[in-house]
Formats: structure tokens, sequence, C-alpha cells
């Protein structure tokens, strides 16, 4: 069967870089906050109010240094 790309030719996205989580908890008002961090580059979001689902969270989110 043809193909219509060789492989080495298929058109590829760069990969995302993300942000995982670090630290989760309660902010004293009651809402949720969460802590991001880059591997690659260090890049901490600190402290922000998280609105996102659980596995959101878990699949991290894009980092603002690295992309």
């Amino acid at each position: 069967m043809a193909m219509l790309f060789e492989k080495e030719q298929l058109p590829r996205r760069t990969p995302l870089r993300r942000m995982h989580v670090v630290d989760a908890g309660n902010m004293p008002g009651g809402g949720k906050a969460i802590r991001f961090k880059c591997s690659r580059c260090g890049h901490d979001t600190g402290w922000i109010v998280d609105e996102s689902s659980i596995s959101e969270n878990k699949r991290g989110r894009p980092c603002p240094a690295c992309n």
C-alpha cells in the first residue's frame, strides 16, 4: 500500500513543554490553590487560584518560558 508521505516527511508539530504540579492546597478563604513548575527551565508559577479539574492539572500546563 502506498503512503501519501514518507515517514520522514510527515508534518509534525513541535512537542509542547509542560509544567507539572509541585504543590496544591486550600487558600485561607476556602478556594483551591496550586503551584506549577517546569522541570526543564525551572519556571515556577507561584500560588495561583485553581479552577481546573484534577485530570487537567495532572496533564500540566504549557510553560510560557520554554514555548
